[in-house]
C-alpha cells in the first residue's frame, strides 16, 4: 500500500474515532436531566416585581416548564407560538382538572433585557421568573439545560409527560387532554 493510502486510512479512523466521542459528549451534554414520567421539583424563583413564584402553585393544571432568554432568537420565535397555544388553552377545562399554564424561566442576566422580551413577544402569562441572580440555585443547571429553548411538559400531579416537545405537539397533547 502506498504511503499516501495509508495515511488517508488513518486520518479516516482518526475522524471515525472523533466523531464518536464527539457525539458521545453532544449526547451526555443535552440529556435532560428528568424525563417523561418522573416527578418534577419544585422551582422556587423571583418574578419581575421580586416576589417569589413557585412552580407547585401550578399543581392541578397541566404545565409547561420553559427555559429561555431574550438573546435567543429560537425562544423568541417559540414565545410567539406559545403565546397563541396558551391563548388558546388557557381557560379551556382538562379532563383531570385545571388548564394550562405556562411558567417561564429566563436565563436572562440583564432584568430590562428580560422585562423587554416578554412585553415585546406579548408573555400574557403572569408566571415568568428569572434564574440569574447570583443568590438564586442555579435551576437550569439542576434541571441540565445547557442549549435554549428547553421545555418540560408536566401534568396536573408533577409528572413529566414531554421533554422539549415544539410547540405543535404540545398543542396535540393539550387537544387530546380537553374534558368533553
Amino acid at each position: 500500500m502506498k504511503k499516501k493510502n495509508i495515511f488517508i486510512v488513518l486520518a479516516l479512523l482518526v475522524l471515525a474515532v472523533a466523531g464518536f466521542f464527539g457525539w458521545k459528549f453532544y449526547q451526555q451534554y443535552n440529556t435532560p436531566a428528568f424525563t417523561n414520567g418522573e416527578m418534577i421539583r419544585d422551582i422556587h424563583l423571583p418574578d419581575q416585581s421580586g416576589d417569589t413564584l413557585s412552580l407547585y402553585s401550578l399543581k392541578g393544571n397541566i404545565v409547561l416548564l420553559q427555559f429561555w432568554a431574550s438573546w435567543c432568537g429560537p425562544c423568541r420565535y417559540e414565545n410567539q407560538e406559545l403565546t397563541l397555544l396558551y391563548s388558546k388553552f388557557q381557560n379551556v377545562p382538562m379532563k383531570e382538572g385545571g388548564t394550562f399554564k405556562i411558567f417561564s424561566v429566563s436565563l436572562d442576566k440583564n432584568k430590562d433585557a428580560w422585562m423587554n422580551a416578554i412585553a415585546n413577544d406579548q408573555m400574557i402569562w403572569k408566571e415568568n421568573v428569572n434564574d440569574a441572580d447570583e443568590k438564586s440555585t442555579d435551576i437550569a443547571n439542576q434541571f441540565n439545560v445547557h442549549s435554549i429553548p428547553a421545555t418540560y411538559l408536566i401534568d396536573q400531579s408533577g409528572m413529566i409527560i414531554g421533554v422539549n416537545l415544539s410547540p405543535m405537539q404540545i398543542e396535540s397533547v393539550l387537544s387530546k387532554r380537553i374534558s368533553q
